[in-house]
């Protein structure tokens, strides 16, 4: 007999808010339609979610659809038992009218959920993702209220984007990643950055053609995902690739082995303190790129010439780095051998190898070594990988308040 699940559930994702509980208030906005999915999606890296609602949210979108989205009841009105007095772990306004911004901002706590935040601004972090029509977010009001707001501590803007005449609100993908940043990032004992290589890079055969590596960065993003979610300030230096890189990451976009390295070179003058080599650098370059367009008429012979070591060239006495060993037709045994090699003469602290026939579209098995210890780690997917690099420098970084969030 199949198992039975309750319509509530959701398929988790990630860990990165178990544990936290999280207030969700929303307000009288067309965009309150969007709210469950938003839930939904918090609950999907383990949040548990108490959902707010004011008045005129009500007329948009039923109690009962917040109370299925997060599998608890909803909050429309104050009873004795002071509900407003939040122990949470953030206040998540989404949408946030005009109107409700501005009560934010004069104090105003008029009803359940305009005083829940009168209660928790201050006290906790609170996220406010703005959505109205653009003639409201044009006016002096709302700019007055959004700075005053702004310049309180823990005050996040979830930033909206114009479109159609209106202010709609971020999406909730991103939305997530920077609510699941912000509050990792307080369990870090600093700012701390990371820098990461992705995708492949090329070499310029005339002005239209050029040799490059096969490889669709996957690897590289799903990794600056995890750091920037587990409160990382995260660099992205990626090579030419066929996806849309998401907006809450910084990204750098080169295309040859030279930029690449200025590139990273850069973020690691600027004090880095993490470099992940993950990008498929090209070993060779075209010795002699010809201007213009070569005729197709003609034969061609290219000389090629080895590349600088990108991985060799990037040092920093603090960095941190991690390198990566690519095989193919050898054992599983010849591969770890090369790089417990490869771990010592590049100096990384952490190295990923595998072997190409290990990786597809579907599937990424890898082994992790690290420095000073004989163990490896035998990884199976690109999630898996990302996990394992992230959780390692998570532990090294770590603040004695994440220590204790974490026993």
């Amino acid at each position: 007999m199949a198992q039975m699940f309750d319509d509530r559930d959701v398929e988790i994702k990630g860990q990165h808010l178990s544990g936290k509980t999280l207030d969700f208030v929303i307000t009288g906005g067309v965009a309150a339609i969007e709210s469950p999915r938003f839930i939904r999606e918090l609950r999907r890296f383990g949040a548990e979610v108490r959902v707010w609602m004011t008045p005129s949210s009500e007329k948009f979108v039923s109690p009962l659809v917040f109370e299925w989205a997060s599998k608890c009841s909803v909050t429309t009105e104050l009873s004795g038992i002071a509900e407003h007095i939040s122990h949470s772990d953030a206040v998540i306004v989404a949408p946030c009218t005009l109107n409700f911004l501005s009560k934010m901002s004069l104090g105003i706590a008029d009803t359940a959920a305009a005083t829940l935040i009168q209660s928790a601004m201050g006290r906790m972090p609170v996220f406010i993702a703005p959505s109205m029509h653009v003639s409201l977010a044009e006016t002096a009001s709302y700019e007055r209220h959004r700075k005053n707001l702004a310049q309180l501590k823990n005050v996040f803007f979830l930033e909206p984007q114009a479109n159609e005449s209106k202010l709609k609100m971020i999406s909730i993908e991103s939305a997530v990643a920077v609510i699941c940043h912000e509050l990792s990032a307080r369990h870090l004992s600093k700012k701390t950055t990371a820098v990461v290589s992705l995708g492949p890079t090329r070499s310029a055969i005339d002005d239209v053609r050029y040799i490059s590596n096969h490889s669709t960065g996957a690897l590289g993003l799903q990794i600056a995902d995890e750091f920037f979610r587990r409160g990382f300030d995260v660099t992205a230096v990626v090579g030419p690739i066929q996806f849309a890189l998401p907006s809450y990451l910084r990204c750098v976009s080169v295309r040859t082995n030279q930029e690449m390295k200025k590139a990273m070179k850069m973020e690691v003058d600027r004090g880095a303190d993490i470099a992940v080599f993950a990008a498929a650098v090209l070993d060779f370059d075209v010795a002699k790129t010809s201007e213009g367009k070569l005729s197709s008429k003609n034969s061609l012979e290219l000389k090629l010439k080895p590349s600088a070591k990108l991985i060799e060239s990037i040092r920093s006495k603090n960095l941190k780095r991690v390198g990566f060993k690519l095989e193919s037709g050898v054992s599983e045994k010849e591969l770890i051998r090369r790089a417990q090699d490869a771990l010592k003469s590049q100096g990384v602290e952490l190295l990923v190898a595998n072997r190409l026939e290990d990786v597809s579209p579907e599937t990424h098995r890898a082994y992790l070594l690290s420095k000073g210890s004989a163990g490896v780690v035998k990884l199976n997917s690109r999630e898996e990988i990302a996990q394992a690099l992230a959780v390692f420098f998570e532990s090294k970084f770590k603040s004695d308040l994440g220590r204790k969030a974490a026993r």
